[in-house]
């Protein structure tokens, strides 16, 4: 059976990666298949069935997938959807204080039909109504599809749309949003109960952390969870107790049991059946709180993981702990048959098959010993795992989650659950449990702020490694506890210092080799240049400066796999928020020694304005000189944007920024000749109110590059602005279509390009 189990496993975690799926008829002849081999007898016989069983349940799914896809035409169209609200909305406010509340909605009707295909999807809604799972509403909406950015060392949002089966994307139109009376379905009740225990939570009178933190632990609402918060969290490794996981159900489930033996202790009985008492208690307990936590991804994989130990426990049944978590990923598999496409998965099932494996190795040196050096022994685990997924690792993570995990998980999320119980009863016993609940939150966030104040980025270290040297990493933590001569222990400290060694230094370009990155950043710019030893990064993406913004999502993770830790040159070339919002973020994360900027930008600090005709050499490499703004006043921030010119010997590159017609006429009439070059990124992501014929006939690129949003609602290239550019130039290449791209200009050779998403090629991207 477990030969069998294997089979399944494999097979629908390697179809999720694959390129095609087989169509139905195939599917049909591999189940027929499966069912040939499973009479066989003898192991390979039964891995070979569940191969071709695994195969035909991931093909399925991911043909399902496939066709309730939105259809390409229909991207960006007007689109009359009706149907339920299925999700507790997560409210947040945008950068400029407009409210958005975010949610699923399970389309019953999609007009035009012709469109018709997307079931469930993402919606975003600015308007000042709330909305409330279960109810039916009316949307006019422009849908896209599942998207998401694509560059070296950063998560791809489109992972996450596939796992949770999000057909379509888009936003709602506030004025054209309507109620549609119809009785609320009982399969939203959860959804609706978690929105009013929420509600609760957000009217209690303690600060706004500790509120979100409540918000987080009770009902998996992660709308008062902000980048700082989450930040902080990160800083100490303690991060994963803000979302509702396994170690959440697997506190709760352990406390079911301490209830379900004392009741048995209390019957007295001899009764067979009451002897599953814990094992009951356990699970319902469990489930009450997945449910409260509104069935999230990770939360299913912890019930499912428990529920196969608890079942196996109550019906007898000797299985070793392995065959119990290969039971339980199948379970998820078939569920799912793209769990596995996240860190979530992987991380839960190597917790634990850590926590088992040091079982086995751990001596007797009391409870306490005991507790700290498993709280250690995870946190050399997350290393390598970190480093992987995360690119690093708390080194407070055992301290913090040595005192935080029996606090989170002994008090504060029994006390929230007892004062919602209390809440939805009327009792006004709630305010004291709510109290006991928030009381070491309220202590605890002012000293953690004050920790990270002082110790700055000492508390996180930022671990970048190849996969060998993760493997062996993990292989070194393994062999670490085996009970064995000082000889293993010595071969595991080897083993792991690759990883742990700091990074040396990234690989110089060779002379003549300048390679250009443009990054995908949805709608707005960033730039990578390199040459030598040297970097030059030219604007930084848009997002939220306080918050969440592409230097972080993208450049820092990108700078660092490619062992980046400082810039000779830093060019913001406006203010506006799409080229200039994580200008704070890189200058906290990375050594900048030249630092420009156009029009006025105050968070850019020790930097000068460009300046048409400064101009610089890196030794043996480009050179560079800005063309725009000369010295003005009153520019329009778009027209103020820093226009920079990289000759590299035998390529001209131009970065002209945002500039629009006007300043490209005054470019034209005053450089010429002088803008004459081989490659462009395309002002403005191809706006039309810039790309002028006459300045790309002065430029008369061989290569074109937007960098803009997938179905952005500019409508960004114009429709005008690629018919200029497929007029002026023979190459066009956009960031919205192939991802992050990067330029090798050698000389006395034509320019290499390579597509990031081309290396990305599952069937459900």
């Amino acid at each position: 059976m477990r030969s069998w189990m294997s089979g399944i496993a494999v097979a629908i975690i390697c179809t999720a990666l694959s390129p095609r799926l087989p169509q139905p008829p195939v599917c049909i002849l591999l189940c027929l298949l499966s069912g040939v081999f499973w009479l066989r007898t003898g192991v390979g016989c039964k891995v070979i069935s569940g191969l071709l069983l695994g195969c035909v349940i991931a093909s399925l799914h991911g043909n399902g997938l496939l066709q309730r896809r939105l259809s390409s035409h229909c991207v960006g169209q007007a689109l009359s959807l009706s149907g339920e609200v299925v999700s507790l909305p997560r409210q947040s406010l945008m950068a400029d204080g407009t409210p958005r509340q975010r949610f699923e909605f399970r389309v019953t009707q999609l007009l035009p039909e012709s469109c018709a295909g997307p079931q469930r999807v993402l919606l975003s809604y600015y308007g000042d109504k709330t909305l409330v799972p279960g109810e039916h509403w009316q949307f006019l909406s422009r849908l896209k599809r599942p998207w998401g950015l694509a560059n070296p060392g950063s998560y791809n949002l489109q992972t996450w749309f596939a796992q949770t089966g999000i057909d379509a994307v888009g936003s709602v139109s506030r004025a054209q949003a309507q109620r549609i009376a119809a009785p609320a379905q009982f399969s939203s009740a959860h959804h609706r109960l978690r929105q009013r225990i929420s509600a609760r939570i957000a009217a209690l009178p303690y600060d706004r952390e500790v509120r979100a933190i409540l918000q987080a632990l009770t009902v998996a609402d992660k709308s008062g969870i902000d980048a700082a918060l989450w930040g902080l969290f990160q800083q100490f490794g303690i991060n994963h107790l803000l979302v509702i996981s396994g170690l959440h159900v697997g506190l709760v489930a352990g406390g079911g049991y301490l209830l379900g033996g004392l009741l048995l202790r209390l019957t007295a009985s001899s009764v067979p059946w009451l002897r599953t008492l814990p094992g009951l208690c356990a699970g319902l307990l469990a489930s009450g709180y997945v449910t409260l936590a509104g069935f999230s991804l990770s939360t299913q994989r912890a019930l499912f993981m428990l529920g196969a130990f608890i079942i196996a426990d109550m019906v007898g049944r000797r299985c070793s702990p392995a065959g119990k978590m290969l039971l339980a990923a199948v379970i998820i598999l078939v569920l799912n048959p793209l769990a596995a496409l996240g860190s979530g998965f992987w991380l839960s099932f190597i917790a634990v098959a850590g926590l088992v494996w040091l079982a086995q190795w751990q001596r007797d040196g009391g409870r306490l010993l005991n507790l700290a050096s498993t709280h250690l022994y995870m946190m050399l685990l997350m290393l390598p795992l970190g480093a992987w997924w995360f690119g690093g690792a708390s080194l407070v993570a055992a301290p913090a989650n040595l005192l935080l995990i029996p606090l989170v998980g002994m008090l504060i999320v029994p006390a929230a659950l007892l004062a919602t119980c209390c809440f939805l009863l009327g009792s006004s016993f709630e305010h004291f449990l709510w109290w006991i609940a928030a009381w070491p939150i309220q202590r605890l966030i002012p000293l953690a702020d004050a920790l990270d104040d002082v110790a700055g980025d000492g508390l996180y270290w930022q671990l970048q490694g190849s996969q060998a040297e993760i493997l062996l990493a993990l292989l070194a933590v393994t062999l670490w506890v085996v009970r064995a001569n000082i000889a293993l222990r010595i071969f595991a400290i080897v083993f792991g210092l690759p990883l742990l060694l700091p990074n040396a230094l990234p690989e110089s370009l060779p002379p003549g080799h300048t390679r250009v990155t443009v990054l995908d950043v949805g709608q707005g710019t960033a730039v990578l240049v390199e040459a030598g030893n040297r970097a030059l990064l030219y604007d930084t993406g848009g997002g939220d400066p306080a918050g969440s913004n592409m230097a972080t999502a993208v450049i820092l993770p990108f700078l660092r796999s490619s062992g980046i830790t400082q810039l000779d040159t830093f060019v913001v070339s406006h203010p506006d928020r799409d080229h200039a919002a994580g200008t704070a973020a890189i200058l906290r994360a990375v050594d900048v020694q030249r630092r420009r900027y156009g029009g006025v930008l105050p968070g850019m600090t020790g930097g000068v304005p460009c300046v048409a005709g400064e101009a610089w050499t890196w030794p043996g490499g480009p050179s560079f000189q800005f063309l725009s703004p000369a010295l003005e006043q009153g520019l329009a921030s778009n027209n103020a944007s820093c226009v920079l010119l990289i000759d590299t010997g035998w390529q001209r590159l131009l970065l002209p920024g945002d500039v629009e017609a006007g300043r490209e006429r005054e470019l034209a009439r005053y450089w010429g000749a002088d803008l004459a070059s081989s490659w462009l990124l395309v002002a403005h992501h191809g706006s039309k109110t810039s790309s002028t014929r006459t300045f790309l006939k002065w430029v008369d690129p061989e290569i074109a590059v937007i960098s803009h949003g997938y179905a952005n609602r500019f409508g960004h290239p114009h429709v005008l602005v690629q018919q200029r550019l497929h007029a002026a130039t023979a190459e066009i290449h956009a960031t919205a279509s192939s991802g992050a791209l990067v330029f090798d200009f050698t000389a006395g050779q034509p320019p290499a390009v390579r597509a990031y998403r081309e290396k990305l090629d599952p069937y459900w991207m």
